[in-house]
């Protein structure tokens, strides 16, 4: 359910920031508020039921005038707070760069190895992702999993392509255990 309300939100201030011609601006004062919100000891009090609507206003507020964040993004995180809908804002994070990659034409691309890759790889594998996403703008993210064995597993919007050792013996282990049959 979260996931649609964060949504909705996301888009309602996607409109806003692409009205005022700041999609970048609103993206970077979300994220710098998202994270902000998420540090646990902040997140604990404004999610805590026991702490009164009053005094969680208040702990917004002053966050919301130290981050210095854009009237729109300001708002949000107001109206999250006086609906007790604060928790949905890592979705909401997610949901508004998710519009503005696909606004731009950017793709997020995470590729997992085995071992840690150089430039050059790295060069080939941006390549890559741009033709299989069809994106002129790649962002990529690196994640080393030893598990691999070798080779590369790379996410691109949720499509996975999986030429990972790994995958490939657990295939060569179905494939001779369905021979024994």
């Amino acid at each position: 359910m979260t996931g649609g309300l964060g949504r909705r939100y996301a888009r309602a201030l996607f409109a806003l920031a692409r009205e005022d011609a700041a999609l970048a601006e609103v993206g970077e004062d979300l994220a710098q508020a998202g994270a902000t919100f998420a540090h646990p000891d902040l997140r604990s009090v404004v999610l805590s039921p026991g702490v009164a609507a009053v005094d969680r206003r208040a702990i917004v507020e002053r966050v919301v005038q130290k981050l210095g964040v854009s009237a729109v993004v300001g708002n949000l995180i107001r109206l999250l707070a006086d609906r007790g809908r604060l928790g949905v804002l890592p979705d909401v994070l997610r949901s508004y760069e998710a519009l503005v990659d696909h606004e731009i034409g950017r793709a997020r691309v995470t590729i997992h190895t085995a071992a840690p890759l150089t430039d050059a790889q790295l060069n080939e594998l941006e390549g890559l992702a741009r033709r299989l996403t069809g994106s002129k703008i790649v962002v990529l993210s690196t994640q080393v999993d030893a598990e691999l064995i070798g080779g590369i597993v790379l996410d691109a919007h949720g499509t996975v392509y999986d030429g990972s050792i790994k995958t490939q013996l657990t295939r060569l282990a179905a494939s001779m255990a369905g021979a024994r049959a």
